[in-house]
């Protein structure tokens, strides 16, 4: 069950989704919007604030939070105020139609209607077609859309790494799920093969995950591939 104190939370009960309407609302402006609306820090330092850019702003704020514990607190307060907000006027569960919750997103299936809240707005910042997020590797979600993945839980060093390797399989495979193409088991059946014989580029073997710095094919082939092809043979029976 997600609590509004929550800043970041996967529904445990979304395994995977193909071929839905799956939308990433982002609070705009988060730190900067919230702390003008509630009136958070004085005259002085908004206008401070104001004056910046949008990336030095966000510095500032950052460096005010740290000296000044009880702002950062007062913040996190005001987040989880409006996570709340939003998940109840637009009659969203987060048991059944929210994916997951980061400090200043939210994940849904199927668009809102009631974005703005006084001067707050919720835009849909990304739109995606399927999910997928690996049961026995819950810190990983996976964002699908036409353009490409977006991958949660692992940083762009790492993304860096796989790009051409795994995020490119993972790619293919889930394209093909959506367009329920029978070629995906000949793929996979080719794909696995040539992994267990070791024959494909070292970057296949690398580590899916938040560290991506070892070496162990057996930790993608239990983590990535297994799971994957499990996946498959449920929607493509």
């Amino acid at each position: 069950m997600y609590h509004p104190a929550k800043s970041t939370w996967v529904n445990p009960n979304i395994e995977y989704l193909f071929n839905d309407e799956i939308i990433e609302y982002d609070i705009k402006d988060a730190g900067i919007s919230i702390v003008k609306q509630y009136k958070l820090l004085g005259q002085d330092d908004l206008k401070n604030l104001m004056s910046l850019d949008k990336k030095s702003c966000h510095v500032l704020l950052g460096n005010l939070q740290r000296e000044r514990p009880g702002l950062s607190k007062a913040l996190s307060s005001r987040f989880a105020e409006l996570r709340e907000l939003f998940l109840y006027t637009n009659n969203l569960s987060t048991e059944k139609n929210v994916i997951s919750i980061k400090k200043d997103a939210i994940y849904t299936i199927g668009p809102c209607k009631k974005l703005k809240f006084d001067t707050i707005e919720f835009t849909p910042k990304n739109i995606y077609s399927s999910y997928i997020r690996f049961v026995n590797n819950m810190n990983i979600e996976i964002y699908y859309s036409q353009n490409g993945l977006d991958i949660k839980g692992i940083g762009d060093s790492g993304k860096n790494k796989h790009r051409l390797y795994l995020i490119d399989f993972l790619r293919k495979t889930i394209g093909y799920l959506e367009t329920k193409n029978f070629y995906i088991k000949k793929f996979l059946r080719t794909f696995i093969d040539e992994y267990k014989k070791m024959k494909l580029d070292d970057g296949y073997y690398l580590e899916f995950n938040n560290r991506s710095v070892i070496v162990d094919a057996m930790y993608n082939y239990q983590k990535v591939v297994i799971p994957l092809v499990q996946i498959v043979l449920k929607e493509m029976d």
